[in-house]
């Protein structure tokens, strides 16, 4: 797994020093560069209305180099943690598209951001700024909410489908939790409900449909764990994000590995999900996968 350059999105929140702090831990390992990156966004800036253009140009220049200043107060921790650190200040009408164009155009291989940023309105403009970016990234995407505690790896949750897609999480799962000495969970999610037309079969359920489901499923499941890790396999009935944010939440898991496209490879394409759900709604953080060719 290549991981020499990761880009982190800030808009100077404490959301986003948390996942600036989660990149240094990362970078560390790797011995990768981190670029540290904020958005200017032009005509919605706070205190950008009612001016002329001449003073706009001019407020804008003042943004930047404001920005560029907070940027740099981050090179002691950099230093600290021996990592190599680079500043990007960027104009633009999207932070999404700034990060997503950032991402097309230099050698990105992981990017770190915040779920959600500033207070009020802008917390949430923020976090559908990084349901965006993970939904559309050609890279992985960690996505890390605000907590009290370090960002550490000791325990990754590695929900499973059987697709190709997630194949491809469980290798990169694989690869962290060798980097970390971490113990992996594997799980996968049997939604046992199907539609009432089935009940005059007399089935109710697909478990009582298909009662060696469960079974062939822990089989399947073991295959992609392997036995070169730490690991647990669990299969759990009910919706995929429900089980895995809950999970997560009661079981000391710090970190979520899953793919942004499930089985039928359009997932990535609708909003709502599982992956976008469990990035809305995890205390944990997510790291988003994309199939590799």
């Amino acid at each position: 797994m290549k991981l020499n350059n990761i880009l982190v999105p800030t808009d100077f929140s404490k959301f986003s020093d948390k996942a600036v702090e989660s990149a240094f831990l990362i970078a560390a390992q790797y011995n990768a560069k981190i670029t540290l990156l904020h958005s200017i966004l032009l005509f919605h800036e706070e205190g950008d209305n009612g001016l002329q253009l001449h003073e706009y140009s001019e407020y804008i220049k003042e943004k930047e180099n404001d920005s560029r200043q907070l940027l740099k107060a981050h090179s002691d921790s950099a230093e600290e943690h021996g990592v190599k650190l680079e500043t990007k200040v960027l104009r633009g009408f999207s932070a999404a598209d700034s990060i997503l164009e950032f991402v097309k155009e230099n050698p990105v291989d992981l990017v770190v951001m915040g779920t959600h940023g500033r207070t009020g309105l802008k917390k949430w403009v923020y976090g559908s700024v990084a349901e965006k970016v993970v939904r559309l990234s050609p890279v992985p995407v960690l996505t890390t909410h605000y907590f009290e505690k370090p960002f550490r790896i000791d325990k990754i949750l590695v929900p499973v489908d059987f697709s190709d897609y997630s194949k491809n999480a469980v290798e990169y799962a694989k690869e962290l939790a060798n980097r970390f000495d971490a113990e992996l969970v594997y799980l996968h999610s049997i939604y046992n409900e199907f539609h009432p037309s089935y009940f005059a079969g007399g089935a109710e359920t697909l478990l009582s449909l298909d009662p060696k489901l469960k079974d062939r499923s822990m089989t399947r499941l073991k295959e992609f764990a392997g036995n070169k890790h730490k690991s647990t396999c669990l299969i759990l009935e009910g919706s995929a994000y429900h089980n895995i944010v809950d999970y997560a939440d009661n079981n000391e898991i710090d970190l979520i590995v899953m793919a942004t496209r499930g089985l039928t490879g359009l997932d990535h394409y609708l909003i709502g999900s599982t992956t976008e759900r469990v990035v809305r709604l995890a205390k944990t953080p997510v790291l988003t996968i994309e199939r590799t060719n």
